[in-house]
């Protein structure tokens, strides 16, 4: 048999199993594994914005430093509430990746088991 031959039955067989079972062209494992430790990062996030609320809660500042102080803690408060959010947003947006590659490799199984259509 020849190798042309063969690579043709090997193709062939490539299109029988890919029409038997389902595609997958993209690995979405990685997504996945992110999106189910979200409520942990979440979680971690809250635990450390809590706990830096009740350590400036419970410092007592006095004098010129005072003032100064509670600036910066305001701005630190700031920028955790902005990377909050940032957070949120970019758990959101990943699954919502996760779901337009996994609608696009449902569909390139379908042309892939039909490519003459």
């Amino acid at each position: 048999m020849s190798a042309s031959a063969v690579g043709k039955k090997l193709s062939e067989a490539a299109v029988a199993a890919t029409r038997n079972s389902e595609y997958h062209c993209v690995d979405t494992r990685v997504f996945d594994r992110c999106i189910q430790q979200k409520d942990e990062f979440i979680r971690r996030y809250s635990s450390i914005t809590t706990r830096y609320h009740q350590i400036i809660r419970h410092m007592e500042w006095y004098g010129e430093g005072a003032l100064a102080f509670i600036e910066d803690a305001n701005k630190v408060r700031t920028n955790l509430t902005g990377i909050g959010d940032i957070l949120s947003t970019m758990c959101n947006v990943l699954e919502d990746c996760r779901t337009v590659i996994e609608q696009a490799d449902k569909e390139l199984g379908e042309v892939n088991r039909n490519p003459d259509q």
